[in-house]
């Protein structure tokens, strides 16, 4: 398979998903969590195993106009995030190239991520 033949979602699954992971964790991580890269000795080992300790599952989604995910975390909070179906049909030309396209694009609902639905221990009684 030739470079020009690789599309967006063979390099987002590149590495056990790292740029996935990367782009999820630059979004929703806490200031505690950049020890995870001092414990495990750098950037990329600290998001992997940030990610293998809070992430429970992501299911994707989608229709004609996004691509989607639905991320669920160890603490019951669910979020979603999207990105434009037109991304999702670029032939990056490389790792580098899909990276920036993916956090360039990739957005949040933010709508749910701020709801009862998304938070259902913070609006515990």
């Amino acid at each position: 398979m030739s470079t020009t033949e690789k599309d967006f979602n063979y390099y987002l699954g590149l590495d056990g998903g790292i740029a996935f992971n990367v782009a999820i964790y630059n979004r929703f991580s806490s200031i505690g969590d950049g020890c995870y890269a001092e414990i495990c000795g750098g950037y990329i080992e600290g998001v992997y195993q940030w990610a293998t300790h809070n992430i429970q599952s992501v299911d994707d989604v989608y229709n004609s106009k996004y691509h989607g995910w639905i991320i669920t975390f160890e603490s019951g909070a669910v979020r979603r995030v999207y990105i434009p179906a037109w991304v999702m049909e670029i032939k990056p030309t490389g790792l580098k190239h899909a990276k920036n396209l993916f956090n360039k694009y990739l957005m949040e609902d933010f709508k749910f991520n701020m709801s009862q639905e998304a938070n259902r221990y913070a609006y515990a009684y």
